[in-house]
């Protein structure tokens, strides 16, 4: 059986090449190589990308677990905005569950802060403006619950140090949420359903459902996660900042 297959295998062979001739033949043998070459370093450069992308998770959910952890206890507006950033950045279920148990392991530790931002930028080096980025993101996380205390700042600042983030930029970008949270007039109930696009007969349970739908929309994270500009991921951190006093308002006015 093997040598009739093998028969037929040069027999077609012999045909392909009176009938095509020796050049067609060798330039389709070459073309097709060529196809194979590119197809091989495009799945190459897929499969680099996708553990750069899973890596990028894993360092992100666990510098976000320690930052919403440093005050004791994850509140359950962190808790909110964790389970939005896994669901925006996970491939999978899969890769969601792994990203939340790596959650639940790094909030109990916060003496490793340091050793794991290091670690991250060991692994993803990333370029100093996408480091810039994350460290913005984890500000923003850290100050979701109102005002940065001094655990808070700290971790932050050691983020900073691994990422090579001087104390003046840090400084910065510290302001920049300050900023974001001093700036204009306080709302009033009218201009805070304005900004949930939340009828003033909503429950309790509405206002949380619309809460986590502007807070995915909005939250800095989900945005460099889908590479807008900077101008774009300033603009959405001013609307999260607005969506968050507007929640917190209506919250009271609900008596929650």
């Amino acid at each position: 059986m093997f040598y009739i297959l093998l028969f037929l295998a040069v027999a077609v062979f012999y045909y392909y090449f009176k009938t095509y001739g020796k050049e067609d033949f060798l330039g389709r043998a070459s073309r097709g190589a060529k196809g194979f070459g590119r197809g091989f370093m495009q799945g190459v450069m897929e499969e680099r990308m996708d553990d750069f992308r899973r890596k990028m998770n894993y360092y992100v959910v666990a510098l976000l677990a320690k930052i919403a952890k440093s005050d004791g206890r994850v509140s359950e507006r962190e808790a909110d905005m964790i389970s939005q950033i896994l669901n925006a950045n996970a491939k999978d279920s899969k890769e969601r569950a792994f990203l939340k148990a790596s959650f639940n392991e790094h909030k109990e530790n916060l003496s490793d802060t340091a050793s794991v931002a290091k670690e991250f930028i060991k692994e993803v080096p990333l370029p100093y403006n996408e480091r810039l980025n994350v460290l913005n993101v984890l500000i923003f996380m850290a100050s979701i619950d109102g005002e940065l205390n001094s655990t808070k700042i700290q971790l932050l600042s050691d983020i900073a140090r691994a990422f090579g983030v001087n104390s003046r930029e840090f400084e910065s970008l510290l302001n920049n949420i300050k900023s974001f949270k001093n700036e204009g007039k306080s709302l009033n109930l009218e201009e805070a359903y304005g900004i949930l696009e939340l009828n003033k007969n909503a429950d309790l349970a509405e206002l949380k459902k619309r809460y986590r739908e502007l807070a995915k929309r909005y939250h800095p994270d989900v945005l460099n996660a889908n590479n807008v500009s900077e101008k774009e991921l300033k603009e959405g951190a001013r609307k999260f900042q607005q969506v968050n006093e507007a929640y917190e308002l209506v919250k009271k006015h609900l008596g929650a």
